[in-house]
């Protein structure tokens, strides 16, 4: 996590960075999905752990499923309910 300060958490891995912020639209919410295609899959799902994110926000991560779409991936839903994809192809 690169900062957390009034109610916006920017976090950065490598080459890639996103924010997580304190508001939420449930509708939109509920219905909606980020993916992020990386090159190491294991590499991102320890550092999400690693991070804290998950006992200091309550986000929710699935274990690494190797999907039928030839894709390794893992889900992290975020506070408000919004699906983040992390996944590395395979070919």
């Amino acid at each position: 996590m690169g900062s957390d300060d009034d109610g916006i958490a920017y976090f950065h891995f490598e080459n890639v960075s996103f924010l997580l912020q304190d508001y939420c639209v449930e509708a939109l919410a509920e219905n909606f999905m980020m993916h992020i295609l990386v090159e190491d899959v294991d590499a991102w799902w320890g550092q999400v752990l690693n991070s804290g994110v998950v006992e200091k926000y309550g986000v929710r991560i699935t274990p690494i499923e190797l999907q039928v779409w030839q894709m390794r991936d893992f889900c992290l839903f975020d506070p408000s309910g919004v699906l983040w994809r992390i996944g590395q192809n395979l070919e």
